[in-house]
């Protein structure tokens, strides 16, 4: 397995996601990245913009903004922690807090030049990070976390580059110090040779370029120390795909659906009333509260007897993983297909957004000839934990309020379903006591942006469209004067947060999603009856679009009044339609 294969698992992988074109700013040693990308991932085009000692950026870059899907920013080290600054500082602890101080008003000033079109066209944004040397140049005994060590001098000056870009939307840090600490800095840091603040790689340069008239010939660089620069290039380019499907939300999982026995434990613990679970078995259980804590539902599909397992988890497994964290579970002798299928049915999701994992070959068979979109794996334990953390598809790009409480929320949606069993409609929304808020979000500091841009990139069964946003398009959007409007919903169960996105700008709807979690509750009459209010008074139209997996959202617009026409839908100037009586809603939020 090479490092790039190691960092960024490739197993829930299910379609392409094509880089047309990158920019890339930053010092020279970013010059051999655009070089490379072609070679690296062919079809892409890259280019480069020098950025050395506070250079401006240019009037424009080489192609139109709209043809690039992300740039990277490196910010030059030797430009923001001078040569002096090493050579010179006294060694006294003020001296030096006086010089990291410095060195960060001026990588906030470099950082906010090199911004600026992500600023005004929400490019989409990777920030490098700095490289830390490979030992203290003060010494293996002098203090590791004292600002005076260059090692942790760096440290710092990446801690405050983190705090810069945490506000900025669509900027995100990426962690190069990290890949050359897998790969190995001593196969990758020029800090062997060079001094501390040159931060880049060892190459033939100086030897070819520089030395070659020397009395006795030195051996090249590369030859002593063993470089893995190709590698190093290689798994920088994974990292950079893996952080765009990410951004994408590019076949993101959902659900993760687990079997036990041999599985979240070794062994069987029903008939052995043992097991153990050091090792692979707790960094597995680690690995599903970190995915609970992104978001993702869990769930349980195993052939035990449930009053068994409960019996035995608190004794065997203890609080580190509860049953209770798992927001589905079906602990019976049914066959696991039908147990997926009521699963699916209860939190309304496609099998292509579910994994399942299980240790036996003919289950997981059985499985994936009933769901052949599901992903499915079990035979190696050893790499689960793995490819549930590192994963561009398990991963978000950041976790909303309604994110980190979604395991309730579909724990409170299986009660409602389960209701929903008993009781007529009109009886089973009546108990609900379903309120509705609409919000207008119309930049991208909008607190709720996030979230929407979150719902419009996963959204796949209610979806008008199944048209996929790019920041530097949300920006562009707002800029023309639309606004994404935010749906709130919450009922006598939990409260759902923002479930919902209508697209708006003057008198079209452009489209409208709406999460699984609420389908059903006819909500989306009462969005859409709240968004008219608000729009003007003159015919309107919405845009639809059929998609495979969009079934769910074909008729909203003619249950709200539209007729087909030959831009999509048209509804003739009048009131809005009406709130279906279940709804409340409180006054409308415009912000």
């Amino acid at each position: 397995m090479d490092s790039a294969a190691h960092r960024v698992p490739n197993e829930l992988c299910v379609s392409e996601t094509p880089i047309r074109r990158v920019l890339i700013i930053g010092s020279c040693l970013t010059a051999g990245y655009a070089i490379a990308v072609p070679n690296l991932s062919p079809g892409t085009l890259a280019d480069h913009i020098l950025v050395n000692n506070f250079a401006t950026l240019p009037a424009a870059p080489p192609a139109p903004f709209a043809d690039y899907d992300f740039q990277v920013i490196q910010l030059p080290i030797r430009s923001i922690l001078p040569d002096h600054a090493m050579f010179r500082t006294p060694p006294e602890i003020k001296a030096w807090e006086q010089v990291f101080e410095d060195c960060c008003n001026r990588m906030t000033q470099m950082l906010d030049t090199c911004l600026q079109w992500s600023r005004e066209q929400g490019l989409l944004t990777f920030v490098y990070n700095f490289m830390t040397p490979q030992q203290s140049a003060m010494g293996r005994t002098f203090p590791r976390y004292d600002l005076r060590n260059p090692i942790h001098f760096i440290e710092r000056l990446n801690q405050r580059l983190a705090e810069a870009i945490s506000d900025v939307p669509n900027v995100h840090l990426f962690d190069i110090d990290s890949i050359a600490a897998t790969i190995g800095r001593r196969y990758v840091q020029d800090d062997v040779i060079a001094i501390t603040n040159h931060g880049a790689t060892v190459g033939d340069d100086e030897f070819l370029n520089h030395d070659q008239a020397r009395l006795e010939l030195p051996e090249r660089p590369t030859r002593v120390f063993d470089q893995r620069g190709w590698e190093f290039l290689q798994t920088i380019w994974a990292e950079l795909r893996a952080l765009y499907r990410t951004c994408r939300q590019a076949d993101q999982v959902k659900l993760v659906l687990i079997d036990l026995d041999d599985t979240l434990w070794r062994g069987v613990l029903a008939e052995t009333d043992q097991t153990n679970i050091e090792g692979w078995p707790l960094g597995f259980a680690e690995a599903l509260m970190f995915l609970k804590r992104r978001g993702m539902i869990l769930g349980i599909v195993s052939k035990n007897s449930q009053e068994r397992v409960e019996e035995l988890w608190r004794r065997h497994i203890g609080d580190r993983i509860r049953l209770s964290d798992f927001a589905v579970k079906r602990i019976n002798w049914s066959p696991k297909p039908d147990n997926i299928s009521e699963i699916l049915a209860d939190v309304n999701l496609l099998p292509k957004s579910v994994l399942f994992i299980d240790d036996n070959p003919v289950e997981r068979d059985a499985v994936k000839q009933a769901f052949p979109d599901m992903r499915v794996i079990g035979s190696n334990p050893y790499l689960w934990r793995r490819i549930l953390l590192w994963s561009p598809e398990t991963q978000v790009v950041e976790i909303t309020d309604e994110s980190a409480r979604r395991s309730d929320m579909i724990e409170a949606q299986v009660q409602r379903e389960t209701a929903r069993r008993t009781l007529s409609r009109e009886e089973f929304l009546g108990t609900l006591g379903v309120k509705v808020a609409l919000e207008k979000v119309a930049s991208a500091d909008h607190g709720a942006y996030a979230r929407t841009f979150e719902l419009l990139n996963k959204t796949n069964q209610f979806n008008t469209t199944g048209r996929r946003w790019s920041s530097a398009e949300a920006f562009s959007y707002f800029e023309d004067g639309g606004a994404f409007y935010a749906l709130s919903v919450s009922d006598r169960h939990t409260d759902y947060g923002i479930v919902g996105v209508l697209c708006a700008k003057g008198a079209r709807i452009d489209q409208f999603v709406l999460s699984c979690r609420v389908i059903g509750l006819d909500v989306e009459l009462a969005a859409v009856s709240l968004l008219l209010a608000q729009m003007p008074s003159q015919d309107l139209t919405a845009a639809a679009i059929e998609t495979e997996a969009n079934l769910l959202s074909r008729d909203i617009w003619t249950r709200c009044g539209f007729e087909v026409a030959e831009d999509g839908f048209r509804r003739a100037a009048g009131p809005p339609p009406p709130i279906p009586p279940h709804i409340t809603t409180p006054e409308t939020v415009d912000a």
